[in-house]
């Protein structure tokens, strides 16, 4: 055997690793961790709930042993973000994992920080079997309420059954921050669908706020305090039988865009009332279908400089672009 023979297989064994199409994933590769999902091990847990199968007793570490209640994995991710130091100043993050079934989750009245809480079962819309639904039918009380920051949730229905609660909300949030609600439901509690006190970069997308099948609620998405700041409405069906959005005359709405819903109002579709008159403080609505029986935007101030390819509908015969121009 020559030297050069003999050094062969060593000078191969340095070759880059190979991927294989269909086979091999980014994990695979020695540092694909980086890219493939949080880099090394992230100190974050993971959390699962099902009321059928779990126990509030349970670790809810696994499908084997989850909790009972949403509320319940609440309680551990919260208390589980203070380890090891102690604080939650380490900004740990957690999933919630939620398997849709046909009994409704137990309202909630606090809610998590830098957690995803993510339904797995059917789409939330309408009320079939299998959905991720918190459904609370007390009269004035909110079926999800609380304050958060970070927060990120996706395929879940709140809000009451057809009965509806006489002053209740699907979401109450008090304040708000930089979180996304995603493929979310929100309706059929009498108030209305979600009341906000203070939002700050806060995203809705691809969600119904508002609405229902034989109840609705009074106003669709409702902002009533000083803050609705660096926030998107993007791809949503918004309504309520009188307002379908109520922005307080307080608020502040720096790079709030509002875009591609479709908005009802019996009374008003979108009622702006912010008074602040300076430029970069809109709120500004483009792209949407605005429809009402009576008025389709009353926006106090700066109207046409807010509205931006809109299309209005008021009393179901006129149609025409924008309505604050």
């Amino acid at each position: 055997m020559s030297i050069s023979q003999a050094k062969a297989p060593r000078v191969a064994s340095k070759r880059p690793f190979r991927m294989i199409k269909g086979v091999s994933t980014m994990a695979d590769l020695a540092d694909g961790g980086a890219v493939y999902g949080y880099p090394g091990d992230y100190p974050g847990r993971i959390y699962y709930v099902n009321n059928i199968t779990g126990d509030s007793s349970y670790d809810g570490l696994s499908w084997d042993t989850p909790f009972d209640e949403i509320s319940t994995a609440i309680t551990a991710s919260e208390a589980f973000r203070a380890l090891p130091s102690g604080s939650t100043n380490d900004y740990v993050r957690n999933i919630i994992y939620v398997q849709g079934t046909g009994t409704a989750y137990s309202a909630l009245t606090a809610l998590p920080s830098y957690c995803d809480i993510i339904g797995i079962g059917a789409d939330p819309r309408g009320n079939g079997a299998g959905i991720v639904r918190i459904i609370d039918n007390t009269t004035s009380t909110d079926a999800v309420s609380g304050s958060a920051r970070g927060l990120y949730m996706a395929n879940i229905q709140m809000g009451s059954d057809e009965a509806g609660g006489s002053s209740g909300y699907a979401m109450d949030l008090a304040v708000c921050f930089r979180s996304t609600f995603e493929n979310c439901v929100f309706w059929n509690k009498t108030s209305g669908g979600v009341r906000a006190g203070v939002l700050g970069g806060v995203t809705f997308r691809n969600c119904q706020i508002g609405g229902g099948d034989t109840s609705n609620g009074a106003v669709g998405f409702q902002v009533t305090g000083d803050n609705f700041n660096n926030c998107w409405l993007i791809d949503n069906f918004i309504y309520g039988t009188t307002h379908g959005i109520v922005i307080a005359a307080a608020a502040g709405c720096n790079n709030t865009m509002i875009k591609n819903n479709f908005i009802f109002g019996d009374t008003i579709g979108v009622d702006d009332n912010s008074t602040t008159t300076s430029h970069t403080q809109h709120a500004f609505f483009i792209e949407n279908w605005v429809q009402s029986n009576a008025d389709c935007f009353d926006i106090v101030a700066n109207g046409a400089e807010k509205c931006i390819g809109n299309w209005a509908n008021e009393g179901g015969t006129t149609v025409y672009e924008d309505a604050e121009s």
